[in-house]
């Protein structure tokens, strides 16, 4: 944190109870009490599998200033809310408003993250970008982001995720994006957001969330927007694609770009970074050598080279585009294809129907499908009740030459299955 925030300033902006906390120096803020730092401001977040608010001793023990809760923990410096998460977007919107720096932000059912890091590492050839780290993209992980900003740079790159609806306003009400990015809209999230429109709302809301002389930019699925500056971008702008297993080349506006990124959707995803960086003043010299240089994030189309063995690890998530994308890019390749592959997540009611539509398309493309999960069974591949069961298939029938994809949601944890074939063969 780099603005001087008083601890009764943040109680006013957050609308909490704090008693008669003392006024102290806000350092920084902390949702983990195992990395509190002394002087942070710890706030006690309910999750799936854990509650802060166990916590909040050892926080006050590691030096917290104070606590934020939403009941009482019997500690010193409780600050009371009533909802915790509200409270730190509340105190992230406070933050951010000393700001004027413009922030791009990012959504999209595919290709966030890697627009995100495109974009951001185009920029930082001619400015200063702070960028999200890892998937810092939620109600949780945005506001973390916030409180990183020095007042230093030129821009801020932030990715936006959501599962149901709402939440994208939110994010662009703590963090107030100028530039705005939907790079696709396509079935995912679904059973939070019920229906492919439902989807494409909740990613508009972003465009509409953009002040007056904001700028949005627009991808495939979304259809037309009505409002003023906004770009659409096409597939058709691109030609020449060619892709192997060493990278990807495209022609764009008559400019040869390369990549070391794997499958179409990553060309894509290059794009997408043009249109937006080409906008924001950035010349085609540049854009090339950042294109070139940029490196796969863990998990997203990330190849593993084991001997002669080409593994592609895109265990970050799935859902039916997704899949599809990266089962095109493995039929492709000049090698026996092997495809293992777990559950697609929230897609509510069409679960079924769209896990047996890929698992039809994955046998066309492959010559070995193995499958673990409860609804990677509609698959119809080799099924496994568990993935011990399924490494131990896979290595009596390797020849140790092929491809493999490993790729599943992303609470599946498939990354698990790389590392077991990695230490056993």
């Amino acid at each position: 944190m780099y603005i001087e925030m008083m601890l009764k300033k943040a109680v006013k902006v957050m609308r909490g109870k704090g008693g008669d906390i003392r006024n102290e120096l806000v350092r920084g803020v902390s949702i983990d009490s195992r990395t509190v730092m002394p002087g942070e401001l710890f706030f006690a977040l309910k999750g799936e599998n854990t509650d802060g608010h166990q916590y909040t001793n050892e926080a006050m023990k590691k030096g917290a200033v104070a606590v934020v809760v939403q009941r009482r923990t019997n500690v010193p410096n409780e600050i009371l809310v009533n909802d915790t998460l509200f409270a730190l977007g509340e105190l992230a919107l406070y933050y951010r408003s000393h700001f004027s720096i413009p922030i791009v932000a990012i959504t999209g059912t595919n290709g966030k993250t890697t627009v995100k890091n495109l974009v951001a590492s185009i920029l930082s050839t001619k400015f200063k970008v702070l960028w999200t780290k890892k998937s810092y993209n939620s109600l949780i992980g945005l506001p973390l982001m916030i409180f990183e900003i020095s007042g230093q740079e030129d821009y801020i790159v932030l990715e936006m995720g959501t599962s149901n609806p709402g939440e994208i306003k939110r994010l662009c009400n703590i963090s107030k994006p100028s530039i705005g990015i939907i790079t696709n809209v396509g079935p995912g999230h679904i059973k939070g957001l019920g229906s492919i429109d439902g989807v494409r709302k909740e990613k508009l809301s972003l465009i509409e969330s953009l002040p007056e002389h904001g700028i949005g930019f627009v991808g495939p699925g979304v259809g037309k927007v009505e409002r003023k500056n906004v770009v659409y971008f096409s597939y058709d702008e691109l030609s020449g694609i060619n892709i192997d297993e060493s990278g990807s080349r495209f022609i764009y506006k008559n400019t040869l770009f390369n990549t070391p990124l794997l499958g179409i959707n990553n060309v894509y995803n290059c794009l997408t970074a043009l249109t937006v960086t080409e906008r924001l003043g950035i010349e085609t010299a540049a854009q090339k050598e950042a294109l070139g240089k940029i490196k796969p994030e863990k998990g997203r189309m990330e190849p593993i080279r084991a001997g002669d063995l080409l593994i592609i690890d895109d265990t970050y998530n799935a859902n039916p585009a997704s899949m599809k994308s990266a089962i095109d890019f493995i039929k492709e390749l000049k090698r026996r294809k092997i495809l293992i592959l777990g559950d697609m997540l929230e897609l509510g009611d069409e679960s079924e129907k769209y896990h047996r539509e890929i698992g039809r398309y994955a046998k066309e493309c492959s010559d070995l499908l193995l499958t673990t999960g409860v609804e990677a069974e509609n698959y119809s591949g080799i099924h496994f009740d568990d993935s011990d069961k399924l490494v131990s298939y896979l290595l009596r029938n390797l020849r140790g030459d092929e491809v493999i994809l490993v790729k599943a949601s992303r609470a599946m944890k498939f990354e698990r299955i790389v590392k077991k074939i990695l230490r056993r063969i």
